[in-house]
């Protein structure tokens, strides 16, 4: 298929699955009416919970050319793990590993560029893994340190498979959950061969029409991350997030233009050309999989242990894709794991 054949396709399928969400959402027009449908409440004051101390101090740091807004605890003189989120996430998915773990490291929660507080330059351009790639390096060298162990999720994940394979000094231990490399994630929901992937990535192929996933994302008062954070998973209710942690991710997406910025990570990354980087991991390595997760079949895992054989793995049965959250004492007791025996020095800065 040349280029123009895969770019008509890709807007075939975008606008065959906008369709159905059209049908939807006149569905949901009929049963709870234009108003409710259309609220979208003013952001006001953020909730107090975001501020809670006990996840450590808010900061902010000019870096390249954007500023980024970070939570910051532990010992000053404690090597630094580096947490980075994923969609549609903020700083707060990483709440339970932050208290966990600030005893031992200077933990460092970032907002990725395009969400939260951090600074949301315009232009789908803006969001392509090469630039989100040098924000990590410049921020971990803004902070004064020369290397980190990194944790991350989902498009967080993404951008740090990247991040350790093109700087891997930089990188002493690398925790990854719920997402390939970005070579295989592309594989996978871009080829037909691959139908199961292919029909849980639907949402990706409706995020590349302009405006109308943003509308979407963003009806009923953002009920989509209600959806996301606390639907079912394969049956079950796994998530144990209350409205009001919800409400902490609905006050960035609230403010205007946040959820294109976010929603331009899959724009930038998705046609073409694929970030491409090395599969070859000089540091440790530990993939952690929540097991019932809507968007990425177990396939993909399979795919990613082939091309990463290094890489040693913790599943976790009953937890979907926001796994950190989902089952956060299994995610941190695997982390510790892993630290211990790759003989991590937690004195080490």
């Amino acid at each position: 298929m040349d280029n123009l054949g895969k770019r008509l396709f890709i807007l075939f399928v975008g606008l065959f699955w906008a369709s159905l969400l059209a049908l939807r959402t006149l569905y949901t027009l009929f049963k709870v009416g234009p108003r409710k449908l259309l609220e979208r409440r003013d952001p006001g004051n953020p909730p107090s919970e975001l501020f809670n101390s006990v996840y450590g101090e808010h900061a902010y740091m000019n870096v390249g050319p954007i500023k980024i807004h970070y939570v910051i605890s532990g010992p000053e003189n404690a090597p630094l793990m580096l947490m980075v989120h994923g969609f549609p996430e903020i700083w707060f998915s990483w709440r339970n590993q932050i208290k966990e773990f600030q005893k031992d490291f200077r933990v460092v929660a970032l907002d990725m560029r395009g969400f939260g507080d951090t600074d949301k330059p315009k232009g789908i351009q803006n969001y392509r893994i090469d630039c989100l790639v040098e924000d990590l390096r410049l921020f971990v060298d803004a902070l004064g340190y020369k290397s980190c162990v990194v944790v991350s999720h989902d498009w967080g994940g993404a951008v740090s498979w990247a991040f350790a394979a093109r700087h891997p000094q930089i990188v002493d231990r690398l925790v990854v959950m719920n997402i390939p490399p970005v070579p295989i994630w592309h594989q996978g929901f871009s080829s037909i061969s691959k139908p199961v992937q292919f029909l849980h990535s639907w949402y990706i192929y409706s995020f590349q029409l302009p405006f109308l996933p943003e509308l979407f994302m963003l009806l009923e008062d953002a009920i989509s991350l209600n959806q996301a954070f606390q639907g079912p998973t394969s049956g079950l209710l796994l998530s144990k997030m209350t409205d009001d942690e919800v409400e902490c991710y609905k006050y960035y997406f609230r403010k205007s233009g946040a959820m294109t910025s976010a929603i331009n990570y899959y724009r930038a990354n998705f046609y073409p050309p694929v970030a491409q980087h090395d599969l070859k991991y000089p540091m440790p390595l530990r993939i952690i999989w929540g097991c019932q997760d809507k968007f990425l079949t177990m396939d993909v895992l399979k795919d990613t242990l082939l091309a990463v054989p290094e890489a040693t793995l913790t599943k976790i049965e009953k937890a979907g894709h926001f796994v950190q959250m989902d089952d956060p004492v299994n995610v941190n007791a695997s982390i510790r794991e892993f630290l211990a025996s790759t003989n991590f020095e937690m004195s080490k800065k």
